[in-house]
């Protein structure tokens, strides 16, 4: 015989026999031993010999005592063996059934639509199940979300499951529902009659559908009543390098919701709102919102939909919006306070380091190591091949643009301006007065910027590798440095050299949920690996008694009445 009955909790039925007889026998034999008489030696009997009546008197009722002691002294010993050996059986019966009940805690079970949630009301139907197991039935509570977890061990104990189902509690995570089936075919592995019971909205994946595990029953309990609900599904911010403390943020919003909805919108940093906005969403529609140049000098960034729908979870979503990145620049030219107090505007995340007009060549041949390179009314030997560069007034066979002629007092065409391009993000150039500019010429492929009369005088050129921006006049013959748009032109320059995309600025900051927990439709008939699941059909609910609890206590009242009588004396 095996000795799995050891971590069972279970005894066989001839060893507790045995163990019983033997230890009946134990006590009866150390209740006569007690009773054994003594001698004692007196040095005088005849003051004995009065008290020989009495003691004759006595002699029934101390036999009558002596019994009542060894009746109490069993009746002890049987309470505290059937309190140890729990006659309902911990075995595994194999013809029980064994459960994981699988309870969804993922985000879209703080949904409303059920009476207090649908957490709520996955508990009740788990209490409903637990409360309609067989007698041999054994069941584990687990809940799930981004991962499984067993709120209990297998139990028959009405109490104990009520209690692992109430420590269940919602989550901001998307359901897994592949991991949360894992791992009850890994616990039920070997057990009798296998059976998962998933409580849940049904809002899981298409791919998490295609396989069931094999050799379990599945069953399935929905919950949820409807589909209402607008939520955030993925927000992001990053900020401005010509203004750390200027945001651009972008967010995504969807309605699930079977009418058209008109949700406000509030953007906070630190405690204040920075934006309000109103939203509105066809039914099922997602937009994204784009919001550029929010001041925002808080780390943090939070959206907050006012929506009075299902689900609150995910009308918020924050992120931290971390700091620019260091960059570097290599500043090529003469002395020129304008540029140099454009560059020391942006802010201890960028370093410069100078060279003088006779190292122009040295420079170009560095650039590629640098975020920005400023040619400052110098122009190297060659035209540049890579890197990211930004040229005042080029000239010479070395110009990355060719220059036929000059231009005296050119005017600027602010129609012409392509104020959309992040060169020239918020940079007016209005009435700008030039005194003189290089005639430049674009090549295909490049993109003029800004003109005078046709004749290009911003223009940028975009290769793989190579990033080039030319002015085809010298900042100091005009009173450009004299406006705001001259620090705001060369931080845009050094945006567009370093990050893709139009709108592009410091690192980005995200913050995304799954749009499956913000769908609240739910799923009243769920169909895993081919299979569509059948409903549990509990039995009506059944009294369960606790015998072996109700066993240690009889002990435990019997040894207190057997001490209270051996001090009065009213048994030997």
């Amino acid at each position: 015989m095996g000795f799995g009955w050891l971590f069972s909790g279970a005894m066989p039925a001839a060893l507790t026999a045995g163990l019983a007889a033997i230890a009946g026998a134990a006590v009866v034999a150390l209740h006569f031993v007690r009773l054994r008489r003594r001698e004692v030696p007196v040095p005088f009997a005849a003051l004995w010999l009065g008290m020989a009546g009495a003691a004759a008197a006595l002699r029934r009722s101390r036999r009558l005592r002596h019994w009542l002691a060894l009746a109490l002294a069993l009746t002890i010993l049987a309470a505290l063996l059937l309190a140890s050996a729990d006659p309902r059986g911990r075995r595994v019966d194999p013809g029980g059934r064994s459960w994981v009940v699988l309870i969804d805690r993922s985000t879209s079970m703080s949904a409303t639509d059920e009476p207090g949630s649908r957490l709520e009301a996955a508990r009740a139907r788990a209490r409903a199940l637990v409360a309609g197991l067989a007698p041999a039935d054994r069941a584990l509570i687990a809940s799930f979300a981004g991962e499984a977890l067993a709120e209990s061990g297998f139990e028959s104990d009405g109490a104990a499951l009520d209690r692992a189902i109430a420590r269940v509690r919602a989550t901001d995570e998307g359901a897994d529902l592949p991991r949360a089936l894992t791992f009850a075919a890994a616990v039920l592995r070997n057990r009798p009659r296998p059976t998962v019971a998933l409580i849940s909205d049904g809002g899981f994946a298409p791919d998490a559908l295609r396989q069931a595990p094999a050799g379990i029953e599945l069953r399935y309990l929905p919950v949820g009543r409807r589909a209402d609900n607008v939520g955030i599904l993925a927000l992001g911010a990053r900020r401005v390098p010509a203004d750390p403390a200027v945001l651009d943020v972008g967010l995504t919003v969807q309605s699930f919701r079977t009418a058209p909805a008109r949700v406000p919108l509030e953007i906070s940093s630190g405690g204040a709102i920075v934006e309000r906005m109103t939203v509105a969403l066809q039914p099922g529609e997602r937009r994204s919102v784009a919001l550029g140049d929010l001041f925002a000098p808080g780390a943090r960034i939070e959206a907050r939909l006012a929506a009075a729908d299902d689900l609150a979870a995910d009308d918020r979503a924050a992120t931290a919006v971390p700091p620019l990145p260091h960059r570097r620049i290599l500043r090529v030219g003469g002395p020129d306070l304008y540029l140099d107090g454009a560059l020391l505007s942006l802010g201890s995340t960028v370093t410069v380091d100078r060279l003088g007009p006779a190292d122009a060549d040295r420079a170009l041949a560095a650039a590629p190591s640098y975020d920005l390179t400023v040619f400052d009314g110098v122009t190297p030997a060659d035209p540049p091949t890579a890197g990211h560069l930004l040229y005042f007034d080029p000239r010479g066979a070395g110009s990355p643009l060719a220059v036929r002629g000059r231009l005296r007092d050119p005017v600027l065409d602010p129609a012409g301006v392509r104020r959309e391009h992040p060169l020239l993000r918020q940079v007016d150039l209005g009435d700008v007065n030039i005194a003189e500019a290089g005639h430049l010429v674009a090549s295909p492929g490049d993109r003029v910027l800004a003109a005078s009369f046709g004749a290009p005088l911003i223009v940028v050129r975009e290769r793989p590798g190579l990033r080039v921006a030319v002015l085809a006049f010298d900042p100091r013959r005009s009173d450009l440095p004299l406006r705001p748009a001259f620090p705001l032109l060369i931080a845009n320059a050094l945006t567009w050299a370093t990050h893709d995309g139009p709108r592009a600025s410091g690192p980005l900051a995200e913050a995304a949920r799954d749009p499956r927990e913000s769908n609240t439709a739910p799923v009243a008939r769920l169909q895993i690996g081919g299979r569509m699941l059948a409903p549990v059909e509990a039995g009506p609910p059944r009294r369960r008694f606790d015998v072996g609890g109700w066993a240690a206590a009889v002990a435990a009242l019997l040894l207190l009445l057997e001490w209270v009588s051996y001090h009065r004396r009213w048994t030997a």
